[in-house]
């Protein structure tokens, strides 16, 4: 069984007590499995040590000391503004680094992901996650919790080296048959409420980091939850509405007065919420949930949530509305708004320019990553140190 051992670390005239988890002979090296990954090169450890006002430097402290313990040979390279950490990561894959581990929430996992796929060696890659955001989706999704408490758990999933693929979405926006950006997501990508809600999220954001104490209490996902709710009211008053044609797979699907659209990869949204059960992140398929009005959006809110005692199809029989999600590989989405004003538009929590027409793809087990061994389906496992994907 593991234990805990505290240590108490003298720091710059404080003492900081970090907790570090002796784990048993089973669990306390890595696995032959890693080694192979590793190719003989320590392990990268990317994090933002400023992150979480400052509590992030300690917990990148325990994750170093956890990843000591275990045996797992790395070296840290801080995260760096303006997107920056994607070619930071690019350079250290480049320079022979083949196991990347991301600490923190699913902002630092799509720019390192990025940086393994600016490389040129993305499929000799595998990422661990450390997640300690605020929704986690990619961690959640396949069985990891997230914060400090979960670091020693998290920590023997990447010593142990088990690898699966995960699919990968390829992103093209166009407007007035422009081409305005090109992007990759492998969480979610969304029009309309959602990704107002996060614009609004942002602005809230950096006015309360102006106000001294109101940080520390206004934050995460209450200023979230704040931002949707405002937006969500202003839905009554302003006509925030669209029309989109999708075609999906060759097959057109047509949809009018839309509050909002997702298209999902991973099976959890939010950190909370479920869209579709029987959605997996290496099945070449991603899911589109369309909002297709407030009662549509509550009745996902409500059953779409985790840990809910009624689910959508409970709601459906007492007669509330449910559009369910879309099943596809290839994606067209065009919108049409009768103002003329565009939907705004995110992919994993990143604002993005507005388009009239969207183009998603699904790259099958494009990014492979080090999951706990219940998430491992073996018949899409490769398990040697080798290349994993076709």
């Amino acid at each position: 069984m593991a234990f805990l051992i505290a240590l108490t670390i003298a720091s710059r005239a404080r003492e900081v007590t970090v907790l570090i988890v002796a784990l048993d002979d089973e669990t306390a090296r890595p696995s032959g499995r890693l080694v192979g990954l590793l190719a003989g090169q320590p392990a990268v450890l990317v994090a933002n040590p400023t992150a979480q006002s400052g509590k992030a430097a300690d917990w990148i402290r325990t994750a170093r000391a956890l990843l000591d313990e275990a045996q797992v040979p790395h070296r840290f390279v801080p995260t760096e503004p303006e997107g920056r950490t994607i070619e930071r990561v690019r350079e250290v894959v480049d320079d022979g680094s083949r196991v990347i581990i991301y600490m923190g929430g699913d902002g630092t996992f799509a720019e390192v992901a990025k940086g393994i796929f600016a490389s040129r060696h993305p499929h000799a890659c595998v990422m661990g996650m450390l997640p300690t955001g605020t929704a986690n989706d990619q961690g959640k999704s396949f069985g990891l919790e997230s914060g400090p408490g979960a670091l020693a758990r998290n920590v023997a999933v990447i010593a142990a080296g088990e690898t699966i693929g995960c699919d990968v979405g390829a992103l093209i926006i166009e407007r007035s048959l422009k081409e305005l950006h090109r992007d990759m997501f492998f969480d979610s990508f969304s029009i309309g409420l959602g990704a107002a809600s996060l614009e609004t999220r942002n602005r809230d954001r950096e006015r309360v980091g102006l106000i001294p104490g109101l940080g520390a209490l206004y934050r995460d996902q209450l200023v979230y939850a704040g931002a949707v709710l405002r937006r969500f009211v202003e839905s009554y008053v302003v006509d925030i509405k669209f029309d989109m044609d999708a075609v999906i797979d060759g097959v057109v699907y047509p949809f009018d007065h839309l509050l909002d659209v997702i298209v999902k990869n991973t099976k959890i949204f939010g950190g909370e919420w479920i869209f579709d059960a029987a959605s997996e992140s290496d099945d070449g398929k991603f899911e589109l949930v369309p909002i297709t009005g407030r009662r549509d959006f509550g009745t996902k809110l409500l059953g779409g949530l985790r840990h809910s005692p009624v689910g959508t199809d409970d709601l459906a029989s007492l007669g509330f509305e449910h559009a369910p999600a879309i099943t596809g590989a290839k994606f067209e989405l065009a919108i049409k708004t009768a103002g003329g004003m565009l939907p705004a538009v995110q992919c994993d929590g990143e604002e993005l320019p507005a388009g009239d027409r969207y183009y998603i793809e699904v790259i099958r087990r494009a990014l492979r990553l080090i999951v706990p061994r219940e998430h491992v389906d073996p018949s899409h496992t490769d398990r040697s140190a080798g290349h994993n994907f076709p």
